[in-house]
This record gives C-alpha cells, sequence and structure tokens, in this order.
C-alpha cells in the first residue's frame, strides 16, 4: 500500500453519519464480490442511509460491471452456502427492494473522456453525496486526468474538479499516479523500475 487514508474516509463517514455514498464501480466477477460487501457494510453499519452503485451501460473492457452483473452477484450471495454470505445477500436484496440501494448507469462511464468532463445530469445526480468512491485503475486515470503527472503531486490538486469527496480504491496497473512521497517513490524508481504498472502496489487516496 503505497498511500493509505482509509483512516480519513472512515472518520468522513463517521461525521457525516447516515448521508447517501456513491460507488463507481470497476469490473465484475471477484471484484464486483467485494464491492458488493462493502456497500452492505455501509448501510448495515451506519455510515450510509442510501448507496448507489454506478455501472457501466455496457462493457468498456471485457470485464467491467454492469447491471445484468450485479444482480447474477446478488443471486450468487443469497444462495452461498456460508451463513454469512448468504446473510449478506439477503440485507442488499432487501435493501434494493426499499431504496436503500440503487443501481444505476450513465452513458458517460463507457465514454473515452476524464472525469473532468461529467455532463451537467450526471453531476447533479452525484451532488450532494457524503463521498464517491472509485473503483480500479481506469477510474483513477479519469479522475485524474490521465496525464503522466509527478507521483509526488498532490492527489487533492488533480481532483478538485469532483463534485463531491472523493475516495479511489486502486491498484496500480498503469503510469498514472500522484500523491506518492518523495521517500517511496525514490525507493520504488531505484529497486523496482515497473512499480507503477506490476500490480503488486495499490493506494486507498481521500480528497475531502
Amino acid at each position: 500500500m503505497l498511500a493509505d487514508d482509509s483512516a480519513s474516509l472512515w472518520a468522513a463517514l463517521e461525521r457525516a453519519g447516515g448521508g447517501r455514498i456513491c460507488v463507481i464501480a470497476d469490473n465484475a466477477g471477484r471484484e464486483l464480490l467485494p464491492d458488493l460487501v462493502l456497500i452492505d457494510h455501509l448501510l448495515d453499519s451506519g455510515p450510509a442511509s442510501q448507496v448507489v452503485l454506478y455501472v457501466k451501460p455496457q462493457p468498456y473492457y471485457v470485464s467491467d460491471a454492469t447491471m445484468t452483473d450485479v444482480l447474477a452477484t446478488l443471486e450468487r450471495l443469497r444462495a452461498a452456502p456460508s451463513a454469512h454470505g448468504h446473510a449478506i445477500g439477503r440485507r442488499l436484496h432487501h435493501a434494493m427492494a426499499s431504496g436503500a440501494f440503487v443501481v444505476r448507469t450513465h452513458p458517460f462511464f463507457s465514454a473515452p473522456l476524464p472525469f473532468h468532463d461529467i455532463p451537467a445530469d450526471l453531476r447533479a445526480e452525484l451532488s450532494g453525496a457524503t463521498m464517491t468512491i472509485l473503483k480500479g485503475d481506469l477510474n483513477y486515470r479519469r479522475l485524474v486526468g490521465d496525464q503522466l503527472w509527478p507521483p509526488t503531486t498532490p492527489f487533492t490538486a488533480t481532483t478538485d474538479h469532483f463534485p463531491t469527496s472523493v475516495t479511489a480504491l486502486r491498484t496500480l496497473k498503469s503510469d498514472v499516479v500522484t500523491g506518492i512521497d518523495v521517500t517511496t517513490v525514490a525507493r520504488l524508481d531505484g529497486t523496482e523500475p515497473a512499480w507503477r504498472t506490476s500490480g503488486r502496489h495499490a493506494v486507498i487516496q481521500v480528497r475531502l
């Protein structure tokens, strides 16, 4: 973990207590499953009164999560042999029925544009959320502008355009990265030249 703002994330959610949290998904399959577990935790433990999960209307890459993937994964959870997995699936099913858990999409999520260019209707949807949590490498690149920033560039400086507080949960698989301290950059550049793309490192970065 090259940057870990998880304490700031949980503190911000606890202060807000019961607001709307948006989650922008990345991949289906084994990545979507923990996304749903996180959403259940946010609803069940109190930080969120509503979670809105945004998926793509159709895959941008073959693995991208869509509405069909969400429904299929929920059914797998409800049918899980473990009591814990079954309970999560049951709670999320009830939350979807009550409106506490909402799944939405928008054509922008399959467009080749940075989040600087969020259209007005989607910006209005996101505005007012306590926090938006973005998953994955591509969403990170779209968030910070997909530019080859010096890696010590503050994450906050590249995300101040976003309409809500924002958290990026990302495994590094591309050269685009911000918010890494100078000592860590020097160490990795000297010992692991491919650290930005190897998939061995991750970040949890928050801009409030």
